[in-house]
């Protein structure tokens, strides 16, 4: 038996085990999620049992680097539109906190190690802890404890009053859930309209021996042409084709975009273009293989190569039409248009390894994770006197970013599917915290017992002053929409808690798209803030 308790697997997994049951239970609607993990290790180190750092920093890495990869696109894609707004509040929302940490533990006496667990805690991120501890161990190793500690203690009262909170914010900002999510919908409809196939009879004399593509490089219209009928014989619309007076022509768009090919070619038509023959068909591709991921449509030659049309491309749940320099990327979904041998050609071209979506190659996944941690080691000067490093968790997250975004190093792919980022994400988090947690409850009683009421009273007020900073920031400078706003507020508080109970509220995305929007740049901010917290007060003499 005592061979069984000194193994550090046994132990790292019995932790993890019965914290995720803890962490499962709910008590008036709030559970404490991962964290349970924590709250058990931090009972079993109380009572002596440790596990090796290396588990501990191993999971660190890999989580941060899962939700890095997990948060690039969406990340990358609302900063080219809303960036600024979402910029302002993740990063706002827990600079407030920040200062507010540094401005309280200073006159009160708290130490600059207890200061950087205490925002951590009461901002409920893990990551920033990691982030904390390890600039913590460069200057002081022998009170990295105190951080921990004072994560374990802020952190139950941050996530209680923010899954709180999020159940009540819409009512407080003047509305129901359900008004909510009904105004989201129809703004989004009217962002984002669903694509429609109409059919048109060529009526514009001026159109007349116009090839497609002469049509296309007018820029009047963003619709795709997918089939002519001529004389009873309809054929795929590829771009060489002419079109003549009282041609019928198929095309897909959103409802503007085929209004504006209306007032172009002619009126809209009631006749059939589908094909009895069989020459002409349409089908869907996935794109998995390795030689079309990355590359834009217009080097795919599709049409000059198989008289094919890409009619529309589905990514992520989201439908569009795609234009020459769309990039494709893995697990696309392609609507193809022409010759039946065309589309097995094409099928063969991009897709037909599908169980390669769900492959991951480990060079990649290695070259990500070393050039991450080497990239946290940079020192980036501050002052004269002082550097700060990201550390290796805030390194690996921002490679984990950027590869995300551009998908490839030279010949490697960087995709990983979805089930091994969230498996990893999942493994990584509850590793990171059944290390930390052990590896604090050594030193958590003596802690708590010598300044356990300013520790609570301090993780208090930074959790409302962060969460204060959110509700205006959402609602009274940026006026969103109140269930999206409500995941924004989840999000600058890093807290997938409250953001399930925040997406019970209506049956709606607005709350988790709110959510997405902010939790990269809330994340990254927290990362880069909690050892600047420590080396603030450091500096001050704490």
């Amino acid at each position: 038996m005592d061979t069984l308790f000194a193994s550090p697997y046994f132990t790292l997994f019995s932790i993890v085990a019965v914290g995720i049951a803890l962490g499962a239970a709910r008590v008036c609607g709030v559970a404490l999620g991962p964290a349970g993990v924590f709250f058990v290790a931090l009972a079993c180190g109380h009572l002596g049992m440790s596990l090796p750092r290396e588990l501990t920093e191993l999971g660190l890495l890999l989580f941060v680097y899962s939700v890095g990869l997990q948060a690039a696109p969406r990340f990358f894609e609302l900063l080219r539109g809303r960036g600024a707004a979402f910029l302002c509040v993740g990063a706002g929302a827990t600079l407030a906190g920040a200062l507010v940490t540094v401005l309280l533990a200073w006159p009160l006496g708290l130490s600059a190690t207890l200061a950087s667990g205490l925002y951590c805690g009461a901002t409920t991120c893990t990551p920033g802890l990691a982030a904390a501890l390890e600039a913590v161990r460069r200057v002081l190793p022998e009170q990295a404890d105190g951080a921990s500690v004072a994560y374990g203690a802020t952190y139950p009262f941050s996530v209680v009053a923010v899954v709180l909170l999020a159940q009540v914010l819409p009512r407080w900002l003047g509305t129901s859930p359900r008004a909510a999510a009904e105004d989201y919908a129809s703004t989004e409809a009217a962002q984002r309209p669903e694509l429609e196939q109409c059919v048109f009879r060529v009526e514009n004399p001026g159109c007349a021996g116009r090839t497609i593509e002469e049509l296309k490089s007018l820029n009047m219209f963003k619709a795709v042409i997918c089939r002519v009928k001529r004389d009873g014989r309809v054929q795929a619309a590829r771009p060489e084709l002419a079109l003549q007076m009282h041609d019928f022509v198929l095309a897909v768009g959103t409802p503007t975009e085929l209004a504006k090919l209306e007032a172009l070619i002619g009126g809209v038509a009631v006749e059939s273009l589908h094909d009895p023959t069989g020459d002409v068909t349409s089908g869907e591709v996935v794109v998995s293989r390795a030689e079309a991921i990355g590359r834009a449509l217009r080097e795919l030659c599709l049409w000059e190569r198989h008289g094919a049309v890409i009619t529309r491309l589905r990514r992520n749940a989201v439908e569009f039409t795609p234009t020459g320099s769309t990039r494709l990327e893995p697990g696309d979904v392609l609507r193809v248009v022409g010759p039946r041998e065309a589309l097995e050609a094409i099928t063969q071209a991009l897709g037909r390894h599908e169980r390669r979506l769900d492959e991951t190659s480990l060079l990649p996944f290695a070259i990500g994770l070393a050039v991450g941690v080497g990239v946290g080691l940079i020192p980036i000067p501050v002052s004269s006197a002082m550097d700060i490093q990201l550390g290796a968790g805030g390194g690996v997250f921002l490679v984990a970013l950027v590869l995300g975004r551009i998908g490839a190093i030279g010949p490697l792919h960087m995709h990983v599917p979805n089930a091994v980022k969230h498996f990893g994400r999942e493994l990584g988090l509850v590793m990171f915290l059944a290390g930390a947690g052990c590896t604090a409850g050594q030193q958590f009683i003596p802690i708590v017992r010598e300044v356990g009421a300013t520790l609570l009273l301090v993780g208090a007020a930074v959790t409302l002053v962060t969460v204060a900073t959110s509700v205006v920031l959402v609602s009274r400078v940026f006026r969103w929409n109140a269930l999206f706003g409500d995941g924004a507020l989840c999000a600058s508080m890093t807290n997938p808690a409250a953001l399930s109970a925040a997406v019970g509220l209506a049956e709606s995305e607005a709350a988790a798209v709110g959510f997405a929007s902010v939790y990269p740049v809330a994340l990254l901010s927290k990362i880069v803030l909690s050892p600047l917290v420590f080396l603030a007060l450091h500096a001050l003499g704490r």
